[in-house]
């Protein structure tokens, strides 16, 4: 008997321990193309990394009429990519809100008003010697060596050929000028596998500090990189420009897959959300540092296989 209860004992408690197992089951990365099984992870970081698609090294990816920037806009025009206001994924933006973000800070004519000069009453003298030159010209030579007529019902409108074309007062940045792209991305090791992977989570399309007004980077939109991978599949026409073997061309999916881009390492998680240019006091540092961070990355990798 003793030996009978022992036996269901040992089963109550396997039960127990089975059910208790699976009332916390473990939700993988949404945001991952691959994702790994969160028990097999042995270390992870959170890392950004700025893609300067000028590059030499990254030109593939922004050859002419093919670049990554043209496609992501045109998706996002089409309503088959979502585009989100940074890089947590959370917030939405609407196709107008992202087209917004893409209108130019200075638009206006040349030598047009702004909407605030005009509210603080600029303009208005000018609007007002308008309207008196034309009394005043009235009967002055109208440089042809006589007097100029005046304006009679019936008489044939004065033909414009001085009168400078309208400009129109919106203008976008191309696709080529959007030549910056920040990646934000996972540096996982697989305990199961003692590899390391990187685990691209999204992409931010952002125009550079040189063609903005204020001289600084500005952000346009967020994209989920499950998203835009699904994209560059397919559709055949997103090629790693191969300059050396046109035989070559790879999709931009295996492009990113293979790594064959370089992307500097600009901020690694930390408690105070900073780059490590403001961590390290300085570019020169902070570069220094994401160096190390790379060869850290390796040594930890390399560890895995040591006894």
């Amino acid at each position: 008997m003793k030996v009978i209860g022992s036996f269901f004992l040992a089963i109550l408690v396997f039960c127990s321990f089975d059910s208790s197992a699976q009332e916390k089951p473990i939700t993988p990365n949404q945001n991952s193309v691959r994702p790994i099984d969160e028990a097999d992870i042995h270390y992870r970081a959170r890392l950004w990394r700025r893609m300067d698609l000028n590059e030499k090294i990254n030109q593939p990816f922004f050859s002419m009429n093919n670049e990554i920037s043209k496609y992501i806009v045109d998706w996002v025009k089409a309503g088959v990519l979502t585009p989100y206001s940074n890089d947590s994924l959370q917030t939405k933006l609407t196709p107008a809100a992202f087209v917004e973000n893409l209108k130019m800070e200075e638009t206006a004519g040349e030598g047009e008003l702004s909407d605030a000069e005009r509210a603080a009453g600029f303009g208005a003298e000018v609007a007002k010697d308008t309207k008196k030159g034309d009394a005043k010209t009235d009967g002055a030579d109208d440089g042809w060596g006589g007097a100029k007529a005046t304006a009679t019902p019936g008489t044939p409108a004065k033909d414009d050929f001085d009168a400078k074309p309208v400009v129109s007062s919106v203008a976008y940045y191309f696709p080529k000028e959007l030549s910056i792209l920040e990646i934000k991305e996972d540096a996982v090791i697989d305990r199961k596998r003692s590899r390391l992977y990187f685990d691209i989570q999204a992409l931010t399309l952002i125009i550079p500090a040189s063609k903005t007004k204020a001289g600084f980077d500005k952000p346009v939109a967020s994209f989920r990189y499950k998203d835009v991978y699904k994209l560059f599949r397919s559709n055949p026409n997103c090629i790693w420009y191969n300059s050396d073997n046109e035989m070559q061309h790879k999709n931009m999916a295996d492009a990113f897959d293979l790594r064959l881009f370089q992307a500097r390492i600009i901020k690694k998680g930390n408690a105070e959300n900073k780059y490590l240019t403001d961590l390290f006091s300085g570019d020169k540092e902070g570069l220094l540092m994401s160096q190390q961070l790379e060869y850290k990355l390796l040594e930890l990798e390399h560890e895995m296989w040591e006894n």
